[in-house]
This record gives C-alpha cells, structure tokens and sequence, in this order.
C-alpha cells in the first residue's frame, strides 16, 4: 500500500445519485481509495433538492457546489465559478497531495484556483464533451440543435481543452479513448494512462438459482430472455434492436427484450413495438434501481448492447459478465476491447437490423438454454471478469498512478532496446502518429514507438485483433501484383529451392513461389493465418520472426514482406535469417520508407482534429520501427549480409481508415493519388535512382565462405 495520500477530486456529476457511468467511476474510486486509508474529498455540482452542506459517506467527504439553473451561458459559467470557489475554499481549510478532475466545466475552474497552483492533477477523461453535447441535441434545453448548439459545441471543446493541456497525467478506461484523445485534441499516449473501468464482483456474480432470480422479478421462467439497459436515446441504437426482434419472430417467436433505461425516446420507442406489433416481445422497465441490477443481469439469457457511437468503456457490459450472462455488442467504441478477448463471436459485424439478429439467432444456436454449452459460456463471461475487471484491480493502477504525480515520478522512459542499425543508445523525440509519440536515433534516424508492447500483448494482437480487420484468406489485387515483381527480382530456385516466407499472412505469397517452381514454407506469429496457409497445401509453422524453428543453412532464400518494422529485435529477425540461409543465398526485405512517410505525418497531423477525426493522418505508415533506405542498409550489412539491390517498391496498400460521411470516403483514393503521383514523379525524374516511394525493397545475399587456396 501506498503512503496515505489527501486527495480532491472534482466533477460535474454528484456521486450521491448513481445514473450513470460517471456517477459509478467517481463513487467506485473516491470510496475505495478512502477505504485504503486516504483522506478523500468530493467537490461535486449539486443536485436537485440536495443539500450544500459536507457530509461523510462511507469515508468520503463530500460537498456539492450550487450552479445557476437558468440560461445555458448562466450554467456554464456558474458551474466554473462554482466550482473556483469551492476548491479555492477546500484547500484553504486542508491541503492537499494531488488533484483529480472528471469533467470539463468544475475541472476548468478548479484549474482556475490559485490554490491549485502547483498542485499534481489527474484529469479523468470518461467521453469527449464536445461530442456528447452534439449527440444530446434536443435532450434538454441546454442541449441547443442549430447553429446555437455548434457554438456550445466549440466553446466545450476549446474548455476541455485547456483542461486537458493544464494537467499532468489524463486517465483513460480504454484504447478508443485515448485515440479520441489524439483525435479531438492531439494529446500523445505518453500523457495518459490506461486504468479500465471494473464491477464489483462481490455484487455483481452469477445467480445460484436462475429461476429464482426470474421468479423474484415475475419474468417467464421458460422464455429466451434478452436484456438491454440504456439511456433511451439516439446514439444507443435501440430502435434498431427492436427491429432486430420483428427479424427474430420466425427463428426465435418466444423471445421477450427486457429495455432498462429512461430518456427523451421513450415515447417514440414505445410506438415503433406498436407499430411492429411487439407490445408480447418488448417490456420498458424504465430505470432500474442499484439494488435489483444484478438480479436482472442474473435473470437474462444474453444482454445485447446496439451502440452506435460514443462507447467509451461500457461499465454495464463488464456488470453483465461478472453475472455470468453473455454480452453480444456492436464493434462500436471500446465495446470491441472487452469482448474480443474472450470470444470474438460475441461482437455483431454490423449494426444493422438484419446483422443484430442473425448473430442472436446464432448466439442460441450455439448456446442452448439450461445446456453445458450455455454453462461453460457463463462461466468464461465470469473468468474474463475476474481475470481483468474487477474495481480492486482498477484502483490498484489508479493508486499507484496518484502516488507517482505526488511524488513528482516521471511518467516514462525511453525504450531500453539499442539502435538495431547502429547500435546506438540515445534517442530523441521526433513525432506523433496516431496518438503514439516516436523517438529517433540521432545518428542513422531509425524510428521506433516510445512504449514498445509486450511479446504477449503482440501475440494477443495478431491473433485476436488483427484477424477482424484483415481476413488472411483474401489477397488484394495490388498485394498480388507486388508478389509477382518481388519474385521476379528473386533468381530463380537452384537445387534446393527452399523459400522461407517469415510472416507468411495468408500464404499468398508462398502460393505465387509454388508456381514458379521453389519449394516454400513460412511462419507467422497468428495461429490463424498459418491455418489459411496450411489450408491451401502449403507449410507454416507458428512462430516469432526473431526465434525461427529451422537449422542452419536450410533455405535458399528468406523474404520479410512487410514484418520487419512489426517485430520487437529487427536486429535479431536479420540474424535469424542470415542463419537460416546457406552461403549465397538471399534476403529479401520489403518495409514501409520512413523517409517518404515521416514528412507525411508530420504534415497531416499538424492539419488539426478535423482531419484527425477523418482519419486522413492514417495513410501515412509508421509501425514500431521505422526505417530510412539508407539505415536498412547499415541494419542488413552489420549482420553481414552483402546489399545486392535497392528500389522502390510498388504500391500495395489496401485503403486508408477513414470515417463514414462522403467527405471521409474521399480520403483514400484522393490521398493515395497524390501520394503516388508525388512519389511516381520523383522516380522518374530520378531514372529510379532516388528511394522516395512509399515502399522500399532491399535485395541481399549471405556472402559465401572464401574457398581454400593451395
């Protein structure tokens, strides 16, 4: 444990009333660090009817701060000032260690004191506010539509992000978050921190009678039950899950959707069942209270989460698991984050009418009712739970993390590994992309990621992530075309005619070599993608590109197509392959030019959140390593290899991540014409000479011992 730490923590939204996962991350947080021993103070807008005056809950002080309910500007600014003047007057009365924000309005003026001058803060980023203030356009009358509603709109941003910029460390409870971050305001990875949101597991378990569970709440002991518990709003998409039960009627007729949840579409919600004549299939519960939350999570077959935007972590799919009852939810937000891992089967492809109810219609397929099938599937919902979402776990990382700024620790170090092409140890800050800053070798400009994963969590990636945004058994025409000319640069196979494919994908190019006459087999670290390769009759083995399963001298030629700036050891890849090939054989290496691609990034991502938020800045590549032409060369001629050739290599790439809208379509062929019509130019003014493609291929051979002269 920590040394006892005072601590005031700071929010827009009271911790007295639970409504929703703002309220649930303060309260979980302030009551379990007060009960590790910190003095904890809550400084919170007041709600309805509520009383200004301190009280104690459980250990937690907490005081609420009054705000105008009158004209929106009135209640913007009033909930600053507030909030000013409440933290200005709890530390004149006790001091304290450290700061923690949870949303833009109190978090503003609470930046704003003069006592907090000084002072660690952590900012707790749970969704952009600008974002959820559009999305509740009409919600409330200090949620404007219109022209009116895009001005609030940039003034919330601009107040977040003077909070986001003021403080020291930003707490995010997922990856999808934290890119959002980049997205909306530019903020690095290496200003936040990752501390998932939990359940409390002792409250939130799975049921020892289920039908008892039912029977408390009057449901039909013997119908499919599905559960959803929502906000009743747009953004939610639950209108599309009642569309998906009018799907289900013929393949799943005794289905009954239990709606959880109150808000402004109720109403509309309700007369879109009538309408669909689903008055026996849908039941509105209206909100739900804390007491009986698990026992409904208990009494449902599967919880359906239809989200169409702004999932930020989702606390309820987490209290849903930790009941044992599956959760099948769109790949919208961080929703994909917390089911992938346990069973990619539980995310809907699309979230459409028609997609929502063929994967329920399949979640019962394979998970019958009251079967051992159904058991041991509640049973992994459980274990995934307990294995990573707990609120211990959580406020583990959260202490520690509180504890560092106290303490003034520095938020992280440089990656320890050396320079794999010089050998160098210093490196200096060089950009941003795509939220993850890059550091720089001074002396050959080799690029590499400021926090290099695990070899764990990059086995967990290219075996559970990977595979649902790239299929492995599909191989663009592009892709192909680059196959071909890299074989054809290859000389032809000689008497052994081994070709070692390292990253093999889908074996597509294993397959093109087969043709022309050598004898392939490759590796790749995904399961998956040596199963499509096996599939088609070739060899792959499953295996890291820098420990290769192979003697010495085996293979007459190694190709790293697109590996080598994925890896964790470029330089131990190289040596792998050099040990692997017999004297005069080949190395073929194709990687994304960091030359070509660093301008690229540097320019686009200046460009400001709009184009961030189309995703125009991911064209440009950058993966962990990033390499120039010439520090390739110094990486292959320090392992020993001989640099036969080096060229431009053609373009291959399958589109660019873009958001839905006409203006987000445009970006992938219009940047991938100018990108190649710049980089084709260049080529040919040069006569091929200079390496300024996107895509560099390096041709070298393993020297041959020098023969014995008598």
């Amino acid at each position: 444990m920590t040394s006892p730490l005072r601590m005031v923590m700071v929010s827009d939204v009271s911790p007295l009333r639970i409504e929703g996962g703002g309220e649930r991350v303060l309260w979980e947080q302030a009551s379990r660090l007060a009960a590790r021993g910190h003095a904890v103070r809550v400084l919170s807008r007041t709600t309805l009817g509520a009383s200004t005056d301190s009280l104690d809950r459980q250990g937690v002080l907490i005081r609420h701060f009054p705000v105008s309910q009158g004209s929106s500007l009135r209640f913007l600014l009033s909930s600053i000032l507030a909030a000013r003047c409440a933290l200005t007057g709890a530390l004149a009365h006790s001091p304290a260690d450290v700061l923690q924000l949870y949303q833009p309005f109190a978090g503003y003026g609470a930046l704003r004191s003069p006592r907090a001058k000084g002072l660690p803060v952590l900012y707790t980023f749970l969704s952009p506010a600008p974002l959820e203030y559009i999305s509740r356009a009409g919600m409330t009358r200090h949620h404007r539509p219109g022209v009116a509603g895009r001005v609030a709109q940039a003034m919330i941003w601009g107040i977040e992000r003077a909070c986001l910029r003021k403080v020291d460390r930003i707490h995010v409870l997922s990856d999808f978050s934290a890119f959002q971050l980049w997205q909306l305001y530019g903020i690095p990875t290496s200003r936040i921190v990752r501390i998932p949101g939990g359940v409390d597991a002792e409250r939130f378990r799975p049921a020892a009678d289920r039908l008892a569970a039912r029977n408390a709440l009057e449901l039909p002991p013997d119908r499919p039950l599905l559960l959803t518990i929502r906000n009743l709003e747009a953004r939610m998409g639950l209108d599309t899950l009642i569309h998906a039960l009018n799907c289900l009627r013929q393949s799943l007729p005794e289905a009954l959707l239990l709606v959880g949840g109150a808000g402004s579409l109720r109403e509309s919600l309700q007369a879109l069942v009538e309408s669909l004549q689903l008055q026996n299939h849908v039941r509105f519960l209206g909100y739900i209270p804390e007491a009986t939350l698990p026992l409904h999570y208990q009494a449902a077959d599967l919880f359906v989460l239809p989200t169409r935007e702004l999932e930020g972590f989702g606390l309820i799919t987490v209290e849903a698991l930790a009941c044992g009852t599956p959760v099948l939810g769109t790949t919208v937000g961080a929703t994909p984050e917390i089911l992938a891992p346990l069973d990619p089967v539980l995310l809907m492809p699309e979230a459409t009418p028609e997609a929502m109810a063929e994967s329920i219609r399949r979640f019962f397929a394979a998970h019958p009712r009251n079967t051992p099938a159904a058991q041991a599937c509640r049973q992994a919902c459980r274990r995934h739970v307990e294995r990573q979402y707990t609120w211990e776990r959580s406020v583990d990382v959260l202490e520690g993390t509180l504890a560092d700024l106290a303490s003034r620790s520095p938020a992280g170090a440089a990656p320890s590994c050396c320079c794999p092409a010089c050998g160098g140890q210093r490196w200096e800050a060089d950009l941003a992309y795509q939220g993850k800053p890059f550091l720089c070798c001074p002396a050959c400009r080799v690029g590499v990621v400021a926090t290099l994963p695990t070899q764990a969590s990059l086995r967990q990636f290219y075996n559970r992530e990977y595979p649902l945004q790239y299929r492995h058994e599909r191989v663009a025409d592009r892709r192909a075309t680059m196959f071909a000319s890299l074989l054809d640069r290859l000389r032809p196979p000689g008497p052994l005619g081994r070709l070692l494919d390292v990253g093999c994908g889908g074996g597509h190019l294993l397959a093109a070599a087969a043709e022309r006459g050598w004898s392939g087999l490759g590796t790749d670290l995904s399961y998956q993608a040596c199963g499509v390769t096996r599939s088609s009759g070739l060899t792959a083995l499953q295996a890291d590109c820098a420990e290769l399963p192979f003697r010495d001298g085996c293979v007459e030629a190694v190709s790293l197509i697109n590996v080598l700036d994925h890896g964790l050891d470029p330089l131990r890849t190289v040596h792998e392959a050099y040990r692997v090939l017999r004297p005069g054989g080949r190395l073929v290496i194709r990687i994304p030019n960091a030359s070509f691609h660093r301008p690229w990034v540097k320019l686009l991502t200046s460009l400001g959140p709009p184009v961030r938020r189309l995703g125009w800045d991911g064209y440009p590549i950058l993966h962990l390593f990033a390499f120039t032409p010439t520090s390739l060369r110094r990486l292959v001629t320090r392992v020993g290899f001989r640099v036969v050739a080096m060229q431009n290599s053609p373009l291959a790439a399958e589109g660019v991540r873009s958001t839905d809208g006409w203006l987000g379509a445009l970006a992938p062929p219009a940047l991938r014409a100018v990108i190649s019509g710049i980089g084709g130019g260049l080529r040919v003014l040069s006569g091929g000479r200079w390496l300024v493609g996107p895509s560099i291929e390096l041709h070298a051979e393993r020297p041959s011992p020098p023969s014995n002269v008598a």
